[in-house]
């Protein structure tokens, strides 16, 4: 499993107590919520191109399954690929 670490300045650790009883896990709470947020999304995006699909015949049976098995891009591969190929290309 991935830990990340985040170095504040004394500054910033004294804003976060300001608005939170305990920032360490505040930032942890918002990572994960951000996270369920994005594996929702990413399983209703999945479920809905599989239901979709006539070629797929079955389909995993938890939600987990569903999400791990999915070919996702990172956010870094889509910014990438939209730089590549603007919806308006630039000017001359």
């Amino acid at each position: 499993m991935p830990d990340l670490t985040i170095t504040l300045t004394n500054d910033e650790m004294r804003a976060l107590a300001y608005v939170a009883v305990d920032p360490a896990e505040w930032v942890t709470n918002f990572a994960k919520n951000r996270a369920a947020a994005a594996m929702n999304e990413i399983y209703e995006t999945e479920m809905a191109r599989m239901m979709a699909d006539p070629k797929i015949t079955s389909i995993p049976a938890s939600r987990e399954a569903v999400i791990a098995a999915a070919n996702v891009k990172s956010a870094a591969e889509r910014h990438a690929e939209f730089l590549a190929n603007p919806p308006i290309p630039p000017s001359a």
